[in-house]
């Protein structure tokens, strides 16, 4: 019995120290590094190009005409967002939370429009090509 007890209460915090460890960080802005935080890069023609370059589709998703124009047009919208809320004058904190706001928003509007699988496809695709993206820009790191 006794040994039961113990077994039962080691594999307990065995697994509440797994599960613990998994959770994901989110960012705070006391994460940003360099004194510059999370501002607008000076060249912003380039950035919105870069940014909506690494949203783009392509068409080897199979993303319907209407569907495609639709998501264009969302991401477009996205950007413009992103950079008015880098080019604001808010805290680093409130910056922040719009951005994450920003991007669940995102998220939820591509997963709408495209059905689960698609925009699970879709969000890989942008992941991958958002790396370069992240490298150039340190501000995208925050909030993609």
């Amino acid at each position: 019995m006794k040994k039961s007890i113990f077994i039962l209460s080691f594999l307990t915090f065995l697994f509440a120290s797994l599960n613990s460890a998994s959770q994901i960080k989110v960012p705070k802005s006391s994460d940003l590094t360099g004194a510059t935080g999370l501002v607008l890069p000076s060249d912003k023609a380039t950035f919105e190009k870069d940014f909506l370059t690494a949203l783009d589709p392509g068409t080897d998703l199979g993303i319907s005409g209407d569907n495609l124009t639709k998501l264009l047009g969302s991401n477009k919208s996205y950007v413009t967002e992103i950079i008015g809320i880098l080019g604001g004058s808010d805290s680093n904190d409130s910056k922040l939370s719009k951005l994450t706001g920003k991007n669940k928003a995102w998220k939820t509007a591509a997963t709408s429009l495209l059905g689960d699988s698609t925009a699970g496809k879709y969000f890989t695709k942008v992941d991958k090509q958002l790396q370069s993206f992240k490298s150039k820009y340190q501000v995208a790191k925050m909030f993609l």
